[in-house]
């Protein structure tokens, strides 16, 4: 269970950040989006809204909000944080998450090995950053993290250590592989995690890969599709949002994209045939997040140019031929598959206007990973290009749109400990009746 206090008055402010659209200036961006990439629609957000529990009349909650309340546009500032996800230093919450989310308002979270000792820690820091996001910006937060199983694994010490996706394709039986995705998830959900960067969705068909790998469940399209669909949909039985990744696919290259531009060669008939195949049939089934990878596709966009800042395969592949209508996210911006080719400020924008909707940054000061300054670059490239009308209100708005709406349909809040599920009827959510799930002592064997 999530506490939802701040619903209605959420749910007001978007409605309101609608209404004033059209006064926040339309200064256009170097790409119009195709029409797939039109955000949740007015009319449809109070569907979303209303699987979100709400407060009796005359309760404390409700009471919170007044009734009269104008509904008002969140300031650009917290538009833009928003659309940035960070990584804070520490096991609680201190100096470092209060400067990210308090004063540079960034509205999304990722968890890292730093961040977690035990169960019951990582429910505490959850609740923390929680209570810092709403207060500091009336927006709840993504608390994401990579849990793939195997070689990526963050949430460890005291949760049940997963195999790798290799292993479960190996064995290729959807009905486990989406029981092995909702245990993933319930513990996932137990702590405050909201959103799972998984499963990848990538078909490791190049043996001299060097970053997929066992991470992949498979060399063979049907294998990778089966196992894809059934792993999210346990995470979303579990009521957490799946990220599938990395789109439009890093199975075939030979290079790692955390150290150089990694290439895809294949020519579209090999894409649509081998790479495209997982996400087409994960959008299909309803995956409400994809990642981006900063690899190149000749075939699909001839400027060599990875997909992160590529608007022919993010809007016009992805959305407008693939139909997907989620959330798209950028994999870590300082990997050198985009550091080594722009500046932070100019990355962030590019990506933008190519159609991510998060920007992400780790914050690990190291090579191939996005540092502590590089955060507040990528930030400031994306408030100076809506100041000077690169990047157009409209462009930010449809963002903020898909984010919130995605927020409202998982009912992300303060989390209690107590586990709140979501039975899916086609694509809209309805709330299921809590189970409890004890966080294990920090001293648990991996199972």
């Amino acid at each position: 269970m999530r506490t939802m206090v701040w619903a209605s008055a959420w749910f007001s402010l978007s409605l309101g950040m609608v209404a004033v659209i059209g006064a926040c200036g339309s200064s256009s961006s170097t790409h119009s989006p195709s029409p797939a990439a039109t955000p949740t629609s007015p009319s449809t957000v109070p569907v979303i809204a209303s699987a979100v529990p709400t407060a009796a009349a005359g309760s404390p909650a409700a009471s919170a909000v007044p009734a009269t309340a104008t509904p008002t546009a969140p300031s650009v500032d917290v538009m833009i944080g928003q659309m940035l996800m960070a990584g804070v230093d520490g096991t609680a919450v201190g100096a470092d998450a209060t400067h990210v989310i308090g004063d540079l308002h960034i509205g999304n979270v990722i968890l890292l090995g730093r961040n977690v000792s035990s169960p019951a820690q990582v429910l505490a820091l959850d609740q923390g950053l929680q209570k810092l996001a709403i207060a500091a910006n009336g927006i709840p937060l993504f608390i994401a993290t990579d849990q793939e199983g195997g070689t990526v694994q963050r949430l460890l010490p005291g949760f049940t250590r997963l195999p790798d996706a290799v292993a479960v394709g190996a064995v290729d039986d959807p009905s486990l592989t989406q029981k092995l995705g909702q245990m993933t998830g319930e513990e996932m959900a137990a702590v405050g995690v909201t959103t799972d960067l998984g499963p990848v969705l990538d078909v490791n068909d190049n043996p001299n890969n060097p970053v997929i790998g066992p991470r992949s469940f498979g060399p063979v399209p049907g294998v990778v599709e089966r196992n894809g669909v059934a792993f999210m949909q346990g995470l979303h039985d579990a009521g957490v949002m799946a990220v599938g990744k990395h789109f439009p696919g890093h199975g075939d290259t030979s290079q790692d994209s955390h150290y150089s531009l990694a290439t895809v060669n294949k020519d579209i008939a090999g894409l649509r045939a081998v790479e495209l195949p997982p996400f087409q049939k994960a959008i299909e089934a309803g995956i409400d997040g994809l990642m981006v990878a900063h690899v190149a596709y000749p075939a699909l966009d001839s400027s060599g140019l990875p997909a992160t800042v590529s608007a022919p395969i993010v809007t016009d592949l992805l959305r407008g031929q693939l139909g997907f209508t989620g959330v798209t996210f950028t994999d870590d911006m300082g990997m050198q598959g985009i550091s080594s080719l722009m500046s932070p400020q100019d990355a962030a924008v590019r990506a933008v206007l190519a159609g991510a909707d998060i920007v992400l940054c780790g914050r690990i000061d190291q090579e191939g990973s996005c540092s502590h300054a590089m955060l507040e670059q990528l930030r400031d490239g994306l408030l100076a290009a809506v100041k000077d009308g690169r990047i157009s209100m409209a462009r930010v708005q449809a963002s903020y749109l898909r984010i919130t709406a995605a927020k409202l349909k998982y009912a992300m809040g303060v989390p209690t400990g107590v586990q709140r599920t979501l039975r899916w009827s086609g694509r809209s959510p309805v709330l299921s009746r809590p189970r409890r799930r004890r966080a294990e002592p920090s001293d648990a064997r991996h199972r």
